[in-house]
């Protein structure tokens, strides 16, 4: 695969954008009125770019989606009232789309909506019907207005759909070459400078600069962006809910060092034929072929920007300390095998460099963090063993705060769950339980603890929906996954984003994502991808 398809000057125009976005949502943590401004400036700017080309504020809103964790980098409050930044995008993107349908209808005398001709509609239709039973069936259980509010209003990122299927419906604009190397670009855009803001936020809290530490770590709260939190021997965990597209561009760009390495076996003996038919094989020029360097013939700098974007993704997996990513990692790697064995038939060699590349990958990784954690100016403050630190995290399954509560409330979601197994609780089912969490605990001694709000992702579906409502939810995952797969062959770029999708899906058992706009929001846009595979990249990966 040529990288010049993505790493273009479009792709660093769009991260030139990000960082401005990311320095504005700074400024306007430390100025109240700046917040404001910029919050009103985007959505203007989206509305008037959504007005001349739908595609261009849905760029916005995806790549928003992509850096934004739970969407506050902007919001506006008045009153008590807070209006997040997504939710603001959502609407501003859902109105245009409305009024193009109703413009078009009024003017054609014709209803023309893309995504009921999709070959997922009548799969999506039985879990929008399961998603409005759980509001209904909120109400019947005498749930609270307010939760069932708040706990539904993530599932209405799947209206989404709408004008997503709509813009891939449509032309690419003048000098694109689709609508999906573009998405592909915000995507990759928006994964490196996740990573990167990681490392930045990485080497500032363990190099003791006290100047600027304590308003990192309160914009990144008050964002919502995600946690930062000390570690023995002086390392900082930094993760973000967002990082969670860093783990799927993980598998992606594996996929593609897979592409580059099965063709350029195809190449190297093409050319050992036309070269000298009959040729004996030394030991020494078997090694040398199963070496890295000269087994990926492509072009040098394809070949360097795909290693090098891997192992930043898989340094940043590392520094999350997310044991649910490590977990999603783990069962991705065996899927990822699963395919490259079932479907790609892949020789012994291939398989041999393939692991070659992923240790390889590994070392750089760990020697990438230990490096910047240990950078000896400005004064590090990180003594901590690598090895130990890692295996600790990895194998500390209770004791800390969040996984005791976790744990905690495991049983009492359950009990829950049997109380109407089949057909839900609906939206705004609380449970009660004690957890551990240090927030909780200073407003409740006690650590009594009542949320609709659960980490549990699939079981929190249970709840809410039901037997069969999670039933069509995986069954809606297991028919996008299928078709996704079918195409493998043609295009590495849908093999990874569909084991990005099994990945998500896995993370959800301990983390909530396929029912908050992250894993909503990426569900769609898989989907939509692999019915569009013809446009896909416009690759021969």
């Amino acid at each position: 695969m040529s990288t010049t398809n993505i790493f273009n000057r479009k792709f660093y125009l769009i991260l030139g954008f990000i960082f401005l976005a990311e320095l504005f949502s700074l400024f306007g943590y430390l100025l109240s009125d700046f917040n404001k401004i910029g919050f009103f400036v985007i959505i203007l700017l989206t509305l008037i770019f959504s007005l001349i080309k739908l595609e261009y504020g849905l760029w916005i809103l995806l790549a928003e989606l992509f850096i934004g964790s739970k969407g506050y980098l902007f919001f506006f409050e008045q009153g008590g009232i807070i209006i997040s930044i997504r939710i603001a995008l959502w609407l501003v993107i859902m109105s245009v789309w409305l009024a193009k349908i109703i413009s078009n209808l009024i003017k054609n005398k014709k209803l023309q909506i893309e995504f009921f001709k999709s070959s997922y509609f009548s799969y999506f239709l039985i879990l929008f019907l399961f998603i409005a039973w759980g509001v209904i069936n909120g109400f019947l259980n005498n749930n609270t207005i307010s939760n069932i509010f708040f706990d539904f209003n993530g599932w209405l990122y799947f209206t989404l759909v709408f004008p997503v299927y709509s813009v891939f419906a449509s032309k690419p604009p003048s000098g694109s070459k689709s609508h999906s190397v573009a998405l592909m670009q915000i995507f990759t855009a928006s994964i490196i400078w996740l990573s990167a803001k990681t490392f930045f936020l990485l080497f500032a809290f363990s190099h003791n600069m006290i100047g600027m530490t304590s308003e990192l770590y309160r914009w990144v709260r008050v964002s919502g962006v995600g946690e930062i939190t000390q570690m023995q021997g002086g390392f900082y965990r930094i993760f973000f809910q967002s990082h969670i597209f860093v783990l799927i561009g993980f598998f992606v760009f594996l996929m593609l060092i897979n592409s580059v390495i099965a063709r350029s076996g195809v190449e190297r003996k093409r050319t050992e034929r036309r070269s000298n038919p009959v040729k004996v094989v030394s030991a020494t020029g078997l090694l040398r072929r199963l070496s890295f360097a000269t087994l990926i013939r492509a072009p040098r700098n394809d070949k360097i920007i795909l290693f090098s974007v891997f192992c930043f993704l898989f340094s940043t997996i590392l520094i999350s300390f997310s044991r649910s990513f490590w977990a999603g990692l783990i069962i991705g790697l065996l899927f990822y095998y699963f395919i490259i064995l079932l479907f790609y038939k892949i020789g012994w060699k291939k398989f041999i460099i393939t692991n070659a590349i992923l240790l390889c990958a590994g070392i750089f990784s760990v020697g990438l963090i230990v490096a910047v954690v240990k950078f000896p100016y400005p004064q590090p403050t990180g003594g901590f063993t690598t090895t130990e630190l890692l295996s600790k995290r990895a194998g500390q399954i209770t004791g800390e705060a969040g996984v005791s509560s976790r744990w905690t409330l495991l049983p009492k979601l359950w009990n829950e769950i049997k109380r109407a197994p089949i057909l839900g609780q609906g939206f705004g089912a609380t449970v009660t339980y004690k957890s551990s969490d240090p927030r909780v605990l200073q407003l409740s001694p006690t650590g009594e603890y009542t949320t609709y709000a659960f980490e549990w992702g699939w079981l929190d579906i249970w709840l809410k929906l039901g037997f069969f409502g999670i039933i069509a939810y995986l069954m809606l995952l297991g028919k996008i996954c299928i078709i996704g797969l079918r195409h493998n062959t043609q295009n590495k770029i849908i093999s990874g984003l569909t084991l990005g999708l099994v990945v998500i899906a896995v993370v959800s058992v301990f983390s909530p994502y396929m029912n908050h706009p992250l894993g909503i929001g990426y569900l769609i846009l898989v989907s939509v991808m692999i019915l569009n595979k013809s446009k896909i990249l416009n690759l021969k990966s």
